[in-house]
């Protein structure tokens, strides 16, 4: 693509994208939405890791994450156009990252020759989260490290990943049949226009180092990633989070159960009652019984030790009728 193709705005993007199943006017809801949040409860939540995920404050910290959509606008959740409006049921799913097509330079140069957290921390805040990557800007730049085309731009573009893919990707087919089946209770044939009516997107806010291979986070991708979700829950008018991967269910409940333990109520906070907590829904894992806690037991009225991701989805189905 040539940069006289480069889209100036979001909506010039949006417009040349076909097939519609999106609502775009949410999609740009995330995009403007400010998080308000108090940069002194960051640094409370994330501590003793906040230093080491970034040199800058709170105040900062928020600078960069209420800009970030606007500088990743490839990565703004998908909305479909059926997404229920007032007080009906949403739903958000979650699962882990985007990773890059393995003709990508992304990472090479630099990222990889860097040996401490520290390094890779300041590295990522500098050339991912602070820098500009919006289609206008997206030409390359002698300030950034960061070697990023236009193609690997679509190959994550979380919009195109969902349309290009739930038509003949098998694979991804099944993934969100494995999510949806409990929920909505729909056939086969059913999937494609469910997903009209469903927030998705990935937890961590930049793609894995690696195709095809599970994100290798940072501090400062688990503090963005948590203040993030929280933005885009708020976004989309508080909707039941179903997060699908054991690594962001690890990350996020982290830094969600230090949350709870600094205020008991709060605007920022997702209730309990609005997450349901699951595996990865590949085929094998979805189906592979695990070790319950306590608190999940008694939350989704489990009988049994051992369960697997589709029961507790619709345990927790059945919590919210």
């Amino acid at each position: 693509m040539s940069e006289e193709q480069l889209y100036e705005t979001y909506e010039q993007k949006v417009n040349t994208l076909e097939d519609e199943i999106c609502n775009h006017e949410k999609m740009s809801a995330i995009m403007d939405k400010d998080l308000k949040i108090d940069s002194k409860l960051i640094e409370a939540i994330f501590k003793p890791y906040f230093k080491k995920a970034t040199k800058e404050n709170g105040d900062q910290v928020i600078k960069v994450l209420n800009n970030f959509y606007k500088y990743h606008p490839f990565l703004i959740p998908f909305v479909g156009k059926d997404y229920p409006q007032n007080d009906k049921k949403k739903f958000l799913f979650v699962m882990e990252s985007h990773y890059l097509p393995d003709s990508s330079s992304f990472y090479k140069l630099h990222y990889n020759m860097l040996d401490t957290e520290e390094e890779k921390n300041e590295w990522l805040k500098n050339q991912w989260y602070d820098y500009d990557f919006s289609w206008k800007e997206l030409q390359s730049s002698p300030e950034s490290e960061i070697s990023l085309c236009t193609e690997d731009i679509d190959y994550i573009c979380t919009e195109s990943v969902v349309k290009n893919n739930i038509k003949n990707n098998n694979k991804f087919k099944a993934l969100f049949r494995n999510m949806l089946k409990p929920i909505f209770n729909i056939e086969d044939d059913q999937i494609e226009n469910t997903i009209k009516s469903i927030a998705f997107m990935n937890y961590f806010l930049r793609p894995s180092e690696c195709t095809g291979v599970s994100i290798k986070g940072k501090d400062i991708d688990e503090l963005f990633s948590y203040l993030n979700l929280i933005r885009v829950w708020k976004a989309l008018g508080e909707p039941y989070i179903i997060i699908c991967s054991a690594k962001v269910k690890k990350s996020f409940n982290r830094y969600w159960k230090k949350h709870n333990a600094i205020l008991d109520e709060f605007e920022n906070q997702i209730p309990e009652d609005n997450l349901c907590l699951c595996n990865h829904p590949s085929n094998r894992s979805w189906n592979r019984k695990r070790k319950v806690s306590e608190a999940e037991k008694e939350k989704y009225g489990l009988k049994n030790e051992y369960t697997t991701s589709d029961e507790i989805l619709g345990k927790f189905k059945e919590s919210i009728s």
